[in-house]
């Protein structure tokens, strides 16, 4: 597979992370949308990355293992921000006596089931 080199692929991946990150400050579901749409892509890119790491060795191994690195710090910052994001939104349905949300790997919103939603409002 030739593409643009892995490293190439990890810089493009955090920079597709950055925006998201930057989308996300707002409460604008739109925003939100978009910074998904960011988040796969860089998903994608990191595919890529590993394609070509895997297809042979990798011309730059050093700035691979940098821009690896630098990409590990900027999903962690990501994670915790989503990680917020959800307690959040879990505590206020709480308080508010709403079912509570859960998502899919993909970011998807799976519907409470009734006996849950029962429960919650008795509970």
């Amino acid at each position: 597979m030739r593409g643009r080199p892995a490293d190439e692929s990890i810089r493009i991946a955090r920079a597709s992370i950055r925006q998201a990150s930057q989308l996300c400050r707002g409460a604008d579901l739109d925003r939100l949308q978009r910074a998904l749409d960011f988040l796969e892509s860089a998903a994608a890119g990191m595919q890529e990355a590993e394609a070509q790491v895997r297809s042979g060795a990798p011309a730059d191994a050093a700035g691979i293992c940098r821009e690896a690195a630098l990409l590990k710090r900027d999903v962690a910052g990501m994670i915790r921000a989503i990680d917020s994001c959800t307690a959040l939104c879990r505590g206020l349905s709480v308080r508010l006596g709403c079912a509570p949300l859960s998502y899919t790997p993909q970011g998807r919103v799976v519907p409470a089931s009734p006996s849950v939603v029962a429960c919650q409002m008795q509970g």
